[in-house]
């Protein structure tokens, strides 16, 4: 099934539709909202690290406003994990047209092929996820959520290197498999 197809599948308001939802944001949440997935910039050095493909100009117009170009290529998804994804930016505010959403999702499930559905959320994950995608033990993933309980919800690989060495290892053997979207505040 084409892109068009996926999309369709999916109806235009799942896939293509939900726009507007950042104007009804606070702006904390809107500036926690990291999705490193569809994460594309601007600046001419990110350009220059993305394929020259078709869908390139669409993934880099629409997704700019949010996210940085090194994120995006260090995750790789299915075409059913690039949908979902552009589901939850469209979700999130992102903009534009039925025609660029097709174009970007053809770009990052071309150019950025995996084989997983969707990355796990550092920030939500439980000790299950932790064991299956990043095969942690559990007294392992359970360090990991003490940790995040204790210091808060993490922003990048960097939030822990303060973790036991062999834990770390682990987790950061698995980095293209791994994300960090702040979670709203309760």
């Amino acid at each position: 099934m084409g892109a068009l197809g996926a999309l369709g599948a999916l109806g235009a308001r799942g896939a293509l539709g939900a726009r507007g939802a950042l104007g009804a944001m606070s702006a904390k949440a809107r500036v926690g909202i990291v999705l490193v997935l569809a994460a594309i910039a601007v600046p001419a050095a990110a350009q220059d690290t993305l394929p020259d493909a078709p869908g390139k100009k669409e993934t880099l117009q629409v997704c700019s406003a949010c996210h940085e170009a090194a994120k995006a290529t260090s995750v790789k998804l299915t075409r059913e994990g690039w949908t979902e994804t552009l589901d939850r930016m469209k979700a999130f505010g992102a903009s534009g047209s039925d025609a660029e959403f097709v174009a970007i999702l053809e770009y990052l499930a071309t150019n950025f092929k995996g084989e997983t559905v969707r990355p796990l959320d550092m920030n939500s994950a439980e000790s299950i996820d932790l064991e299956s995608v990043l095969q942690l033990l559990r007294r392992e993933s359970r360090a990991v959520l003490e940790y995040r309980t204790k210091h808060g919800q993490f922003a990048s690989l960097d939030d822990l290197k303060e973790l036991d060495p062999v834990i770390f290892k682990k987790i950061e053997a698995k980095k293209d498999r791994i994300v960090f979207i702040t979670q709203p505040t309760k």
